[in-house]
């Protein structure tokens, strides 16, 4: 590449954006600029056919007669009608299960509710048999009647397990005769 196929740069170094004063000048306010002939464009009548006005009261088809519809538009119309059927008898259906859905619904949270009130009125009343039956343990003198209670003397006895039927016949004799725990304790 030689220096020749390049063109030189423009000699003033001045604004890039706005134009150098003489063209300012020249240039006519802010008219916008049309590309093209602003007059809509008109194709030639080519010879021997002759022009219709859209301005006309008596449209042109008065004198057809209509015309029957094509075996296909019978057959989309009814397809349509189907169409139409199957949607509303669908709404009818989507709607009489909502319906339902919503009294299960309802139903359920009812049965819930109750089983949760039976709930809590057992406990509180479970509640309150603990209660008593703790503040009738510390009323009580026998200390050993408390310790029995915390243990259990049913326990079935497994192979090679320690025999404890000694220890639970003390203190069940204990709970028993006071008189005796008393005598025991001093």
């Amino acid at each position: 590449a030689s220096e020749g196929d390049f063109f030189n740069p423009p000699a003033s170094d001045g604004d890039f954006f706005n134009p150098p004063a003489e063209q300012a000048a020249t240039t006519e306010g802010d008219a916008p600029i049309i590309l093209g002939d602003p007059t809509p464009y008109e194709a030639p009548v080519p010879e021997g056919v002759e022009t219709v006005s859209d301005d006309e009261d008596e449209p042109p088809a008065a004198n057809l007669a209509p015309a029957e519809p094509t075996p296909m538009a019978k057959w989309n119309d009814e397809w349509q009608t189907t169409l139409l059927q199957r949607k509303d008898d669908e709404n009818a259906t989507k709607a009489s299960h909502v319906e339902t859905a919503r009294d299960e619904i309802a139903a359920f949270q009812a049965e819930r509710e109750k089983r949760r009130e039976a709930r809590m009125a057992k406990n509180r009343s479970d509640e309150q048999d603990k209660l008593e039956a703790i503040e009738a343990d510390l009323e009580n003198d026998n200390s050993w009647q408390r310790v029995v209670k915390m243990i259990e003397l049913n326990q079935d006895s497994s192979d090679g397990a320690v025999d404890t039927g000694r220890m639970k016949d003390v203190l069940v004799l204990l709970k028993n005769e006071p008189t005796r725990a008393d005598a025991l304790a001093a």
